[in-house]
């Protein structure tokens, strides 16, 4: 059984994000925070405003990005000493103030933000999902999963473990893409270890960059909680 823990208490649209630290690991300066939301988001508090690509985008859309980046911002509040929400690049990623690496994640009703000193991480990943049913596990496991993850798992669907390798693949994006500076997708990486206490490893499948090459192994922590499974990787210097 993987490890699970209490995520937050109910942080509701206009109440100011939580901070958690979900893993039994250090914070290394880091730090978390997380918020529940709702359709109406940006009813109370200060509110981030809304990048050009977003100004047209469906209700849900426009709430998520103020969700997270309010998360952001109290992260970033809390390293820094000044409340700055990141705005959006061009390729959509989060433009983080100097001195800030970081990532954000939202799903269904929950955003979530991980943000830490640039001078100690070159990268952070984080992503929340919800906990997969078996049909959404078999749809994902096509795409998510490569042809030797779906062998190990014996070619089972297993809506935990399909869950997990989706969303430390998608964290693994969100901490590498800041410097290879490059899209890749899932077949880029699979799972190489896993530890039911929370502990995992992605090894790379593909040459990213000149450091990131095929056979590197990244270490990610999980956990899960309230229906939401959480994965977060931290990448040092």
């Amino acid at each position: 059984m993987a490890v699970a823990t209490a995520f937050h208490r109910e942080v509701v649209s206009g109440d100011p994000p939580e901070a958690i630290w979900p893993w039994p690991d250090d914070s290394c300066d880091c730090h978390c925070l997380t918020l529940r939301y709702s359709a109406d988001e940006g009813g109370g508090g200060e509110v981030p405003p809304l990048p050009p690509q977003l100004l047209r985008a469906v209700p849900k859309r426009k709430a998520e990005f103020i969700a997270g980046r309010r998360c952001a911002a109290e992260a970033i509040r809390r390293l820094t000493g000044r409340t700055t929400f990141p705005g959006m690049g061009e390729d959509r990623a989060p433009l983080w103030p100097e001195g800030v690496v970081g990532a954000i994640s939202h799903s269904h009703d929950r955003a979530i933000a991980l943000a830490g000193p640039s001078g100690r991480f070159r990268g952070i990943g984080i992503d929340i999902e919800r906990l997969l049913s078996e049909d959404e596990a078999r749809d994902i496991a096509r795409q998510a999963l490569t042809e030797n993850e779906r062998h190990n798992l014996g070619n089972a669907i297993d809506p935990f473990m399909t869950g997990l390798i989706f969303s430390a693949k998608e964290s693994l994006f969100k901490a590498l893409y800041p410097t290879v500076k490059r899209f890749f997708f899932f077949e880029a990486a699979e799972l190489a270890g896993f530890d039911a206490n929370g502990s995992a490893s992605l090894r790379l499948t593909a040459d990213l960059n000149g450091k990131w090459r095929s056979g590197t192994e990244i270490a990610f922590r999980f956990c899960h909680s309230e229906g939401f499974l959480l994965t977060r990787i931290l990448l040092p210097y």
